[in-house]
């Protein structure tokens, strides 16, 4: 089939398309996962299915509301099917409250002040997956929440996480979202693969 050159100025792409075949070039998010949480479990996992090796880097949005009062959102890197018992570095700012640190811990803290559960309190969060597939680079997670404290406060966080360097080897391949107790009664959460 020969190929037709079209100048700048010969589409209007203010009309609609229809792309049949493979587009290739191009950059950007590719949504892999939409779920709906719509009863309470006790932790939700993204596994391996929707993070591996497709892609390096990958976005998270979600939104989550406790079954439990005064709770503390929670992201555990998982390798090979399980969460690492230990090697994972913490630290998250609360805009409001001040900073809080861990280190050698299993989980990334994703908020400085605890949850409240009333109507409309909740968490949401939303950042980047990185370094998944590397063995010489750690696997970080970094990003922002928002969240309702149990006396109903809004606070906005910054949140980063990373595993240790002596776990540097170690390939992500899944995380479970939780709370610090009790179950997740409701939510959402969306998984983006991103395009190098």
């Amino acid at each position: 089939m020969a190929l037709t050159k079209v100048q700048a100025e010969g589409v209007n792409l203010s009309d609609t398309f229809a792309f049949t075949g493979t587009v290739t070039g191009t950059k950007g998010m590719t949504l892999l996962l939409d779920a709906t949480i719509s009863s309470a479990v006790s932790e939700y996992d993204i596994s391996s299915s929707h993070i591996n090796s497709t892609y390096d880097n990958y976005y998270l949005d979600a939104s989550l509301l406790p079954a439990t009062d005064n709770v503390v959102g929670q992201l555990f890197p998982m390798v090979s099917g399980s969460v690492l018992s230990s090697g994972v570095s913490y630290a998250t700012y609360g805009h409001e409250s001040g900073s809080i640190r861990g280190h050698d811990f299993t989980n990334v803290r994703l908020a400085y002040q605890h949850c409240g559960n009333a109507a409309g309190e909740h968490i949401i969060i939303n950042g980047f997956l990185q370094n998944v597939n590397s063995t010489t680079i750690p696997f970080a997670f970094s990003g922002y929440s928002n969240m309702f404290a149990t006396d109903g406060l809004h606070e906005g966080n910054s949140v980063s996480g990373a595993l240790d360097p002596a776990s540097r080897a170690s390939v992500v391949n899944g995380i479970r979202l939780n709370f610090s107790s009790g179950n997740i009664a409701s939510g959402t959460v969306k998984l983006f693969g991103i395009k190098e």
